[in-house]
């Protein structure tokens, strides 16, 4: 059987292997390589789902409108009910947007370097992809971007805010400034790392049709292994997604689990907190030593080293079963490492190595 003419020519999204999980024993592992949270989701998940586990009804399908899953994200979201809907992850709800407002042939530009998934489920459907590429320091360029827009009479844009890999910050007003000049553009605005920056234009999403807030519970939340996210947009938006999005694609598990997350945002607040009092004692200690760092948003930073160092450095890591990000396969970031950042205590191994490797 052959695949249709687009997926034939599609350079695929490229993950990096979870070698983490080849690991028999997994004390000791320090998993620093997708920017998952680095401590276990609130001990309410834990006993939320062990209940359900215990006298659950397992052989139904899952709740397909649960309102009060709905209900908690919109007030955590602070925007109404009717403007929220969960998925099964963020890149559930990128292929909807997709597949619900583009057809083939459409344009779209994605601001890059970035997080590839989004460019492989677009150029699957036949949508066409440009790039609006950040200087070499990763800044955004507005105006640049409005006259790329215009130029291309781009059916969407795709802005992940703040960026991944770079931690790139796109400040809200400059995206209000974009939605009011490209008023027939779709943006796509992922805030996978909100909670790690708290700049959102989710009021702008229920307010302005093109404008779309994809959010997940994978990061500050902690639930990775969950596979849930959720979309802040206008209740227009959200029908047309509906008539696509398959409701039973959200397990039962993910649904409690973002429930008891959300009726415990204090201990994401103080994870979220730890994380960046631990980014900022990196970062100073390792600029002290010499490195070269990019800091911004997110529960990362990045890494900028020669590529016999880099791999050495890595290497030397793999060793001590730490594992981060090598950016070597992305154009323009080939001196690139990029690291999550975990608690103060969880990242001492890794500021040791770093400081030793710069001492050999």
């Amino acid at each position: 059987m052959l695949p249709n003419k687009h997926i034939k020519k599609l350079r695929p999204y490229k993950a990096v292997p979870h070698k983490a999980w080849d690991i028999g024993n997994t004390d000791g592992v320090l998993k620093l390589d997708w920017n998952e949270a680095t401590v276990l989701p609130s001990p309410k998940v834990r006993k939320d789902l062990e209940s359900f586990l215990s006298s659950g009804r397992l052989n139904w399908y899952p709740n397909i409108r649960n309102k009060t899953l709905i209900g908690k994200i919109a007030d955590y979201s602070q925007v109404s009910a009717k403007h929220v809907q969960y998925f099964a992850g963020s890149d559930d709800l990128h292929e909807y947007i997709i597949g619900a407002f583009t057809e083939p042939g459409d344009g779209a530009i994605i601001v890059s370097p970035t997080y590839d998934n989004f460019r492989a489920s677009a150029e699957s459907k036949g949508v066409r992809v440009n790039y609006h590429n950040l200087t070499k320091s990763f800044n955004f360029q507005p105006t640049r971007l409005i006259s790329q827009i215009k130029e291309a009479k781009s059916k969407l844009v795709y802005i992940c805010n703040p960026n991944n890999p770079t931690g790139t910050i796109v400040e809200t007003d400059e995206i209000e400034n974009l939605i009011s000049h490209c008023p027939d553009t779709l943006f796509v605005i992922d805030e996978a790392y909100y909670e790690f920056a708290k700049k959102s234009v989710a009021g702008m999403a229920v307010k302005n049709e093109n404008v779309i807030v994809s959010r997940t519970f994978s990061k500050a939340f902690a639930l990775a292994g969950f596979r849930i996210g959720y979309a802040i947009t206008s209740a227009e938006n959200i029908e047309h997604i509906d008539k696509i999005r398959n409701p039973k694609n959200v397990t039962t598990l993910s649904q409690i689990a973002a429930i008891a997350a959300l009726d415990d945002v204090p201990y994401m607040e103080a994870y979220v907190g730890e994380v960046l009092l631990a980014k900022k004692l990196v970062c100073k200690t390792l600029s002290k030593a010499g490195y070269k760092i990019t800091s911004e948003g997110g529960n990362f930073i990045l890494l900028k080293m020669g590529s016999a160092t880099k791999r050495k450095f890595i290497d030397r890591l793999l060793n001590r079963n730490i594992f981060v990000r090598d950016y070597g396969h992305v154009q323009g970031m080939e001196e690139y490492i990029r690291v999550t950042i975990g608690t103060r205590e969880q990242m001492k191994p890794f500021v040791e190595e770093a400081l030793d490797f710069s001492h050999d």
